[in-house]
């Protein structure tokens, strides 16, 4: 009995420690007990009553604990079983949709929703790639933070939590549609240019310039009105463009093809008319409407720059899309723009303190000999004018010119390395950058961080990328080369003086020879007069056909790349190096210029190991192919038909991957 009456009181003890109000119970019994004893010693009846009160408590207590206790726990059991059923209903028909897994990925559990979205039934057990790979994919890729993603062509935001094994879903296809509603309305901002339109207007009558004006102005308003876009005429050959993101999804989806249309259907017709287009937009929410108008006026400079003819799309910082630009632009290059330029060159360099002339990393004929046509320039001027050079990349051909027995000067007193330009810089420092425009594949690529002025001389087409403290920009895309840009200079200069020497006469006609592959390539009418005038000049071409001689190797390392061709949809010829063969640049364009003249080839290109650590990319075409644009996409550049790109890091059979690549998205 006595056993029995210490468990009860043991079981009343332990249930009462586990109360979180046992203490607060202990607190009010102690205080208690101070005023029963304090009204024993005032008042000893009140002191009795009140002790008898607590042995009744006691008591109460101890008769009625098991009743107590068993009701509580009775309670909390039917509470858990309530909470249990609670929570299976809460998972199982929960808005989120959960999915559990073991250690091996394969399905424990899921809800209902979850069940809905990946229809795993009867898949308990079986492997999570083998329901879905997707689900691997997910668990993979996505941790606790929320991401959306494209499940079965629905939206859902997915959270994985590694720990517990669990996926997480919740459907947002609703929200995604008003977000893509929302993000398909903003506004795109464009500027539409016809080409040479006071050319074209000027070489009609006045009832066919009449005519042609109309129904080209109808032809734009139709297809605006189609197409959903409001236009507006703001200049004789200029239009604003406002239409929305979802429309210009569209048209790039179209590759603007309708402008590709509207050229054919009036060059049918004897009318040489093209359109050059800038647009812009933003995903800012506060992008205010004069940055993009001026955002789209850059594009569309960025595509005349690029020769016309094209559509340059530009989001924010993103970098720039490109449609279009199939086509050679005719020469449009005037004996005054020359003359302007060269007036406005030769005012920089009077401005400067001293004069710093850079070419392209690995240099070309045309690359050097035009930096020694504006050494002369500037040396005329009576300014210190130093040319960057690394001799490491030097080819053969440019070693036999700087050691050509008619230079007239001394040729440590022109050329320094980059780092050495370094100390030559200060605030009136011009820097002149010739045969190229990318600061990435110029030799002065260190020295324009220092942010001197800038000149840029240049016949390739414009790229997105471009030095931005600028003073002077000439580029003509349709000259044959950079060293037909500075002839043309000489050609403007009006003294006594000889404007050019022997020496230097042979180096610029060796670089336009070199550059037109014997005047057989992008050869126009001011070609000739230039090569004309430095032949007057005394431009010796048996010096230059030796420069030009090749080595043995070099001719067979140049066959065994055609021998080596192979085609690609009939009309594609590749061809690569054997992998850790160095072979120069100038080899590789010639295998290129070679395969051209194969049968149905109209594009060529010659994968080469360029260093151990690079490959070059060399492109031709006949015309019809844009390889400008193929090469652009593996970060190179050039011409429609003559571009190259450099690949760091890579192989040789893996640059292939890469322009076949390339090629079929260019299609």
């Amino acid at each position: 009995m006595v056993l029995i009456k210490l468990d009860r009181i043991k079981n009343f003890l332990r249930f009462f420690h586990q109360l979180e109000l046992s203490w607060q119970i202990y607190s009010l019994l102690l205080i208690y007990i101070i005023i029963m004893l304090i009204a024993f010693v005032l008042k000893f009846e009140i002191g009795i009553l009140l002790l008898l009160l607590l042995i009744a408590i006691f008591v109460f207590i101890y008769y009625y604990t098991n009743r107590f206790v068993s009701r509580i726990k009775m309670i909390a059991n039917q509470l858990a079983k309530d909470i249990k059923v609670v929570n299976e209903n809460v998972y199982d028909n929960s808005a989120i949709g959960i999915l559990l897994y073991d250690q091996n990925h394969r399905l424990s559990w899921g809800n209902s929703l979850a069940n809905s979205i990946i229809n795993y039934k009867n898949a308990v057990g079986q492997k999570l790639e083998d329901i879905n790979p997707d689900l691997m994919t997910i668990i993979e890729t996505i941790d606790k933070e929320w991401q959306v993603i494209t499940y079965n062509e629905k939206h859902y935001r997915v959270s994985h939590d590694v720990n517990s094994r669990a996926i997480y879903w919740i459907e947002f296809e609703n929200e995604y549609n008003i977000q893509q509603q929302y993000k398909n309305n903003r506004i795109v901002y464009g500027y539409l240019l016809l080409d040479d339109f006071d050319e074209v207007v000027q070489s009609l009558n006045d009832q066919e310039a009449s005519n042609f004006d109309a129904d080209l102005i109808n032809e734009l308003n139709n297809w605006a009105q189609q197409q959903d876009i409001y236009i507006k005429r703001i200049e004789d050959d200029k239009f604003l463009l406002l239409l929305n993101v979802k429309t210009l999804g569209k048209l790039e989806n179209q590759k603007f093809k309708y402008f590709s249309e509207i050229r054919e259907k009036y060059y049918a017709r004897n009318i040489p008319i093209s359109m050059s287009i800038g647009i812009a937009y933003s995903t800012d929410d506060k992008v205010k409407i004069n940055r993009l108008a001026k955002e789209a006026q850059m594009n569309l400079d960025l595509a005349l720059g690029r020769g016309g003819d094209q559509v340059v799309v530009k989001m924010d910082e993103e970098p720039a899309r490109f449609y279009g630009g199939d086509t050679n632009p005719t020469e449009k290059r005037t004996n005054t723009r020359s003359k302007l330029v060269y007036q406005a060159l030769i005012n920089q360099i009077d401005q400067a303190s001293n004069v710093i002339i850079s070419g392209h990393k690995y240099p070309d004929m045309d690359s050097l000999s035009s930096a020694l046509g504006i050494y002369k320039i500037a040396t005329e001027r009576r300014k210190l004018a130093k040319i960057i050079i690394n001799e490491s990349t030097f080819n053969t051909d440019i070693k036999n010119l700087l050691n050509s027995p008619q230079i007239s000067y001394n040729l440590k007193n022109i050329f320094i390395d980059s780092e050495t330009a370094k100390t030559h810089l200060n605030p009136k420092t011009l820097l002149i950058l010739v045969d190229h425009h990318r600061p990435s594949l110029s030799e002065a690529e260190q020295l324009l961080v220092y942010g001197p002025n800038i000149v840029v001389i240049d016949h390739h087409r414009r790229s997105e990328e471009f030095p931005k403290q600028t003073v002077l920009t000439y580029i003509e895309t349709t000259a044959s080369s950079t060293s037909e840009l500075v002839t043309e200079f000489f050609m403007n200069v009006r003294n006594d003086s000889e404007p050019v020497n022997r020496f230097e006469a042979t180096a610029l006609l060796a670089g336009i020879i070199v550059d037109t592959n014997n005047f057989s390539m992008r050869t126009g009418s001011r070609t000739f007069d230039a090569a004309s005038y430095l032949k007057s000049r005394g431009a010796d071409t048996e010096q230059i056909q030796r420069m030009l001689q090749e080595d043995l190797l070099d001719v067979k390392k140049r066959n065994q790349l055609i021998e080596r061709t192979e085609f690609f949809d009939s009309v594609y010829a590749i061809t690569q190096s054997e992998s850790g063969l160095p072979i120069d640049n100038v080899t590789a364009a010639q295998a290129a210029d070679g395969m051209l003249s194969l049968t149905h080839v109209e594009a060529a290109f010659v994968i080469f190991q360029r260093t151990m650590t690079s490959i070059g990319i060399s492109a031709r075409s006949l015309g019809k192919i844009n390889v400008q644009k193929i090469m652009e996409s593996l970060g190179g550049g050039g011409h429609l038909s003559n571009a190259a790109a450099q690949l760091e890091n890579t192989t040789v059979d893996e640059a292939k991957e890469l322009l076949l690549q390339a090629i079929n998205q260019s299609k």
